[in-house]
């Protein structure tokens, strides 16, 4: 799996204000026996952002040297829009995580799941398609899966867990997000994850425009 969503990470305002820093014996141990790439220089006119940062960001390019060096499935993550969507199709990606990185990278982005159905409507029914950010109960991924998920992820909520009871504690939210996917499922009259879909969920009435 691929991010693609993130290419800049700026320091969350809160954490900043609170004076938050990384302990220094805290280290990217993936990364340790990989040497420290040369820094970019720039000169006074150039943007530490565009000239900086994004000249070292993924580009398609990298991407399609990636699927073609492979044999493993290789997903995207971080999928806003329906054209981005199609072109990951026609480059060769396996499947799409439909995502706004928790809301963490852009603040205005919309919802994920707001933004599901136009990227399954782009892809075709047969195309892998997960949903991550904001999935907290059985009912949010009963959604997902009606507007158009095959499967979701889960993130801040098996932190907690883990962080509560370990992995006993990460069983037992597993446990209680099941048991609210069936509930909704038996209320909204759907016995398989088969038979969710759009037309279990209600959509309010547009007001016409006179």
């Amino acid at each position: 799996m691929v991010t693609l969503d993130a290419p800049l990470q700026s320091g969350s305002r809160r954490a900043r204000q609170a004076g938050f820093v990384l302990p220094t014996d805290v280290q990217a141990v993936n990364l340790r026996d990989y040497p420290v790439p040369a820094q970019v220089a720039l000169s006074p006119e150039q943007s530490i952002i565009f000239q900086g940062m994004m000249s070292e960001a993924p580009q398609w390019s990298d991407l399609e040297w990636l699927i073609s060096n492979t044999r493993l499935p290789v997903i995207v993550k971080g999928v806003l829009h329906p054209a981005d969507a199609v072109r990951l199709q026609q480059c060769g990606v396996s499947g799409i995580v439909v995502s706004n990185h928790g809301g963490r990278s852009l603040d205005g982005v919309p919802a994920s799941i707001t933004v599901l159905p136009s990227i399954r409507a782009a892809v075709g029914n047969a195309f892998p398609l997960l949903l991550d950010s904001g999935v907290r109960s059985g009912s949010d991924v009963f959604k997902a899966i009606a507007l158009g998920a095959n499967a979701v992820m889960i993130g801040r909520p098996q932190v907690y867990a883990l962080a509560v009871a370990g992995a006993l504690g990460v069983a037992h939210l597993l446990r209680i997000m099941r048991d609210e996917l069936e509930f909704c499922m038996a209320l909204a009259g759907c016995p398989t994850i088969d038979s969710i879909g759009s037309h279990v969920l209600f959509e309010p009435a547009q007001p016409e425009v006179k």
